[in-house]
């Protein structure tokens, strides 16, 4: 073989060995689509030429034969229930096991379990119904609706963590927990140091917190619950200066337990609270020269409150402080009425009332009184409540920090305000 031949047969044989793998690969996918095939026939679906009788025949035949390899699936439920059978997740359809069948030419397949239309839901345990008590709708009743009679009775049973209240946070209560914020304008004296002639101005006061059940054996109503209650209740009340770079002017907290019993239109509870006050770091910063006391009160409270109609109620309270420090003395008293529609409101809402008023035994049983009026809505499924409208409160200041001490008698007065504004209140 010359040499300049010797390049023309190495580039027709590179050629043909292109061609024959290309060719190669092309009847291999071929042959390989084929197989999958023939292969996903035989396992997925019954052989050719035998009815639903042979196969079932030869199935049983062959099971005597072939050891069973029991693989126990997972129970299946349906989210929807019957409700003649509210527990009925497991029918007898649910109870059989997934195990291979062997058809009559020797290729297992694995029958699957059939599921309800809505789909199945995966338990790892049996699902038991929680026994409850049914609060409308009860036979023998003559209403069929929860909202007809809201102090009708009703069964009682256990509740973890129930979806509202026995006994509520009075709506007009400037220490009582909740979410709310309020901006006002207070023309009482300031508390900054030197400014003792000037009016406070606009200030910014809001309640971060809440009152929930935990525990409860009593009905289960939408509105207006009876039983037996424990209740935890804490709340953050926060004073920002908006003419003074928004600076945390004070804090108080409180934390309380309260242990509650309704029947009726009667509430009454039995609770602790601890109550602290705090000034704002940025104030004690600017106003190094401020008197702060250490203002702490561990109080027992008895309080009770009925409704004289559905939109009316009527409150009272003593509280008995076992520990004082800052000045704080034992004895207080609380005590107001709410008038606000009872039954869910819509999106129309509806006008709502309160007024409420404290004393206080260290400040010679000074005190104040706070009155709001706005618009109300109430949640269909609950108690929560959102409200906004005005309001105005005279007296003593509900933030404890600021009070002043007479130099020659010794006792401890409040700075009063007198302040009104508009705020938002949100229950639940």
């Amino acid at each position: 073989m010359s040499p300049e031949n010797a390049p023309t047969i190495r580039s027709s044989t590179s050629a043909v060995v292109r061609t024959a793998l290309t060719h190669f690969s092309l009847i291999g996918t071929f042959t390989a689509m084929l197989v999958l095939s023939w292969h996903a026939n035989s396992v997925l679906a019954k052989p050719h030429g035998q009815d639903s009788k042979q196969w079932h025949r030869a199935s049983s035949e062959n099971k005597s034969s072939v050891q069973k390899q029991e693989l126990k699936f997972l129970q299946l439920g349906s989210v929807m229930s019957e409700p003649e059978n509210i527990n009925g997740f497991y029918d007898n359809v649910y109870e059989q096991e997934l195990m291979p069948t062997t058809p009559a030419d020797g290729q297992p397949i694995h029958v699957l379990p059939p599921v309800e239309p809505h789909g199945p839901v995966f338990l790892d345990m049996p699902y038991n119904g929680i026994s409850g008590c049914d609060s409308c709708a009860i036979p023998g009743n003559n209403f069929n609706d929860c909202f007809d009679n809201l102090w009708a009775p009703r069964p009682w049973c256990w509740q973890l963590l129930p979806n509202n209240l026995i006994y509520t946070s009075y709506l007009a209560g400037p220490k009582e927990p909740r979410l709310a914020t309020v901006w006002y304008d207070d023309t009482g004296p300031s508390p900054i140091p030197g400014r003792g002639g000037d009016q406070n101005g606009w200030l910014w006061d809001s309640t971060l917190g809440g009152r929930v059940s935990v525990v409860r054996y009593g009905s289960n109503t939408e509105l207006h619950p009876q039983g037996f209650e424990m209740q935890l209740e804490g709340a953050a009340f926060v004073r920002l200066d908006p003419g003074d770079d928004r600076d945390l002017r004070s804090a108080d907290y409180r934390f309380g337990i309260p242990l509650v019993y309704g029947i009726g239109r009667w509430q009454t509870k039995l609770a602790y609270y601890h109550n602290s006050a705090h000034i704002g770091d940025e104030f004690l910063i600017k106003y190094g020269n401020f008197d702060r006391v250490n203002y702490v009160r561990d109080v027992i409270v008895f309080g009770n409150s009925y409704y004289m109609y559905d939109w009316l109620r009527l409150y009272g309270e003593v509280g008995w402080s076992f520990f004082n420090a800052g000045g704080s003395k034992p004895w207080e008293f609380q005590f107001g009425t709410e008038l606000i529609q009872a039954r869910p409101t819509g999106i129309r809402g509806a006008p709502f009332f309160a007024v409420n008023g404290m004393t206080r035994q260290e400040l010679n049983w000074g005190g104040n009184v706070c009155a709001q009026a706005g618009w109300a809505w109430r949640g269909y499924q609950s108690e929560k409540l959102f409200r906004i409208g005005f309001e105005y409160l005279y007296g003593s200041d509900p933030q404890y920090e600021f009070t002043k001490t007479d130099s020659t008698t010794g006792k401890i007065t409040a700075l009063n305000q007198n302040r009104a504004g508009i705020g938002m209140w949100y229950d639940y």
